[in-house]
């Protein structure tokens, strides 16, 4: 297999995994706004110069452009992609709009909708992306059903908490400071996600069942595509999907019962993320395993190319790197619409700000204020760029 084809299979892989979320997302917007009548002008995938367009009867301009690293939905009456007037503002928008295309088309201007309407349009482009991830799943569920794999323990290493806490071969996980870990699938978030803190865990033993007390070291291992991440571990061996039977739990769902599956997964996967985060701000993280664009990039294109590889029919190796690549797509979604949610102005959680302020004061923020709001936005968004950077350089030096 040539390099050049794997070079193009990299590229198009990422760009159509990115592509298809932020498509999503940018529909849950446009999808929101459409059903409160709001008039919308433009729907871009990507920056920069179109290279396909189309406009829909219903006015909007359909357009691909030449970056496609991002996307935007553009109301009637938006000055850019971070308009949130004033009361001021307002008054000037409504009569401009109106002159130019006649009494009463102002009511379709995203700016003049209800509160609750332009909250709900924001909201809803974090929310089509949960709903694509959990949809994925459900679909990778109702499939293949939910193999879950019990959390017992094959080896305790020398020298490790757990050998120091009086873990044994044999050991049932039951529950970790409470929480279920009879499966290696909630067992490893409550001890990856926790280096440095002191854990009660509940085995079972001979059936007896024998609380130990460990503290997870943080530790430097290799996610699901082959990267560094540093998580924390106890020094204990557990099954995986490929060992013995006895080992794993196969369960079947069906159109009733999966998508509560999918559902759950995805709330899983938030509350992961959000632990995450609020242990980076308390100082127990470093934020290393945070990335950004150029990451995602290295995860698919990894992802896509080591599929192609495989020493198996053609056809096996394509289906193999669409299942990979669907299901990376619903994990990267749900990160998406985590990130848009944070209270920086410009990204969906900021116009939220600005609207919970609109909803305690009764009118909108000031257009100083918003102003200033925004360049700080635009500071930490383009702070936060050079630091993911910079992490996804480390990442992807480790990746290959």
């Amino acid at each position: 297999m040539t390099i050049m084809f794997l070079v193009l299979l990299f590229a198009v892989s990422f760009f159509v995994v990115i592509s298809s979320l932020v498509f999503f997302h940018e529909l849950g917007h446009y999808s929101a706004a459409r059903f409160f009548g709001v008039a919308v002008e433009r729907f871009s995938i990507g920056f920069g110069k179109p290279i396909w367009r189309r406009r829909a009867k219903s006015g909007t301009e359909w357009v691909v452009a030449a970056i496609p690293l991002g996307g935007y939905v553009k109301f009637l009456g938006d000055a850019g992609a971070a308009s949130n007037p004033d009361a001021e503002q307002l008054a000037k928008i409504r009569s401009e709009i109106d002159e130019k295309h006649g009494v009463g088309v102002s009511n379709s201007v995203f700016h003049f909708k209800p509160l609750w309407q332009r909250v709900l349009v924001v909201l809803a482009g974090p929310i089509a992306n949960f709903i694509l991830a959990a949809t994925i799943f459900t679909g990778f569920i109702l499939a293949y059903g939910k193999t879950q794999v019990t959390s017992v323990v094959l080896g305790v290493a020398e020298n490790t908490p757990a050998y120091t806490a009086g873990f044994e071969i044999g050991d049932r996980v039951l529950t970790v400071n409470g929480k279920d870990a009879r499966y290696t699938s909630q067992l490893m978030p409550l001890i990856g996600l926790r280096a440095g803190d002191q854990l009660n865990v509940i085995v079972e033993r001979n059936g007896v069942e024998t609380e130990l007390v460990v503290v997870p070291k943080r530790v430097k291992s290799e996610d699901f595509v082959g990267g560094e991440a540093e998580i924390g571990q106890i020094g204990i061996q557990i099954p995986g999907r490929g060992s013995d039977a006895k080992y794993l739990n196969v369960t079947k769902y069906n159109l009733a019962t999966a998508p509560f599956q999918g559902i759950k997964e995805v709330g899983n996967s938030i509350a992961h993320t959000g632990t995450y985060i609020g242990r980076i701000f308390t100082g127990k993280e470093n934020g290393k395993q945070l990335g950004g664009i150029v990451r995602i990039a290295a995860m698919t294109g990894k992802t896509a190319t080591d599929g192609a590889q495989r020493n198996v029919p053609v056809s096996e190796r394509v289906s193999g790197i669409l299942k990979q690549l669907i299901y990376l797509a619903g994990a990267l979604s749900i990160g998406l619409g985590v990130a848009n949610l944070m209270p920086i102005p410009v990204l969906d959680g900021g116009h939220l700000l600005f609207y919970g302020y609109e909803a305690v004061a009764g009118r909108p923020l000031s257009q100083d204020k918003q102003e200033f709001g925004f360049r700080i936005g635009f500071a930490l968004i383009l702070g936060l760029f050079v630091i993911l950077t910079w992490n996804d350089i480390g990442y992807v030096r480790s990746l290959f």
